[in-house]
């Protein structure tokens, strides 16, 4: 399960801070049958470090302006247009600078309700804040701010496919496809006997069967300096099995399933972009251009 770590981008830490939270719109019916999944943006703390923050002198990667708009909006807005998602939960510190960095937000989203809810002291305790905190609203999905690439129709397929699991379902997408769209792209491959896929920064947990994940997760997180008690965690064989290639994808989440006790199953993405993310300076630049060429097609389209 290393690819949890994907999704660790931010450093988070305590903070007292009010929570901040709209009041929620009245939907119609229609979308409230067909919008089940409560959506959790991990938005980070303040750094000093980042180098994607500092491209404009801030300390908020989440708040960097990308093609004109903050990463966080097109992340908002992508899960706000989907046909999945009814209400969104933002992980951040700073509810006052982020909506002065996006001050229509919540008026262009409409009546998707949203929420800003503090940083907990890790990424693990901040997701397990903001799902008890959004009462029990099931199912959850799980993603982070500087997935600046992301569409509705990625939200879409990730929850249409992950609606049929019980417990956890993770995002990926196959080598294939990101080295036939973008052959310079650097990304980071699971190796299974049938593929390589690298992560796509979305994870469903599905019903209250998922909850072992975290508490898994936060004992991995406080050993992540210990290799040899990783090892322990997971099983010498499952990881040197997975290191050599031994197992399919299928057989890898099986086994990962039986160290987690939930049902782990893992979602494959057509979408070569769904696993490009904002990380450094050099992603910044890719994914800069990318959003300006799908601009550009959409003007030719609108024309």
């Amino acid at each position: 399960m290393g690819y949890m770590n994907e999704i660790a981008m931010y450093e988070f830490e305590a903070k007292t801070r009010p929570v901040w939270s709209n009041k929620p719109k009245i939907r119609s019916a229609e979308n409230q049958n067909s919008r089940d999944f409560t959506a959790i943006v991990l938005a980070g703390t303040r750094r000093d470090d980042d180098p994607v923050a500092a491209l404009i002198g801030g300390q908020f990667k989440a708040l960097v302006p990308i093609c004109g708009e903050p990463m966080i909006s097109r992340v908002v807005k992508a899960l706000a247009f989907s046909g999945s998602v009814k209400r969104i939960v933002i992980v951040f510190d700073e509810p006052e600078l982020l909506f002065a960095a996006c001050p229509t937000l919540q008026e262009e989203v409409g009546d998707v309700a949203i929420e800003v809810k503090p940083c907990a002291d890790t990424i693990c305790c901040s997701v397990d804040a903001a799902i008890k905190g959004a009462q029990a609203e099931w199912p959850f999905l799980v993603t982070t701010a500087d997935h600046a690439l992301l569409t509705s129709e990625m939200v879409d397929k990730f929850c249409n496919d992950a609606r049929s699991r019980k417990g956890l379902a993770v995002g990926f997408v196959e080598r294939s496809y990101l080295e036939a769209a973008h052959p310079g792209s650097k990304r980071t491959y699971l190796p299974f006997r049938e593929t390589q896929l690298s992560g796509a920064n979305l994870f469903a947990f599905l019903t209250e069967e998922a909850l072992p994940v975290l508490q898994f997760w936060r004992a991995i997180e406080q050993k992540r300096k210990k290799p040899w008690q990783l090892f322990k965690a997971f099983g010498y064989k499952n990881l040197f099995g997975l290191l050599f290639k031994r197992f399919t994808v299928d057989q890898a989440f099986e086994r990962a399933s039986s160290v987690l006790g939930v049902d782990a199953r893992a979602v494959r993405l057509p979408f070569a972009e769904a696993a490009i993310d904002v990380d450094t300076a050099l992603d910044y630049e890719q994914v800069s251009e990318i959003l300006r060429m799908r601009e550009t097609a959409a003007a030719a389209l609108a024309y």
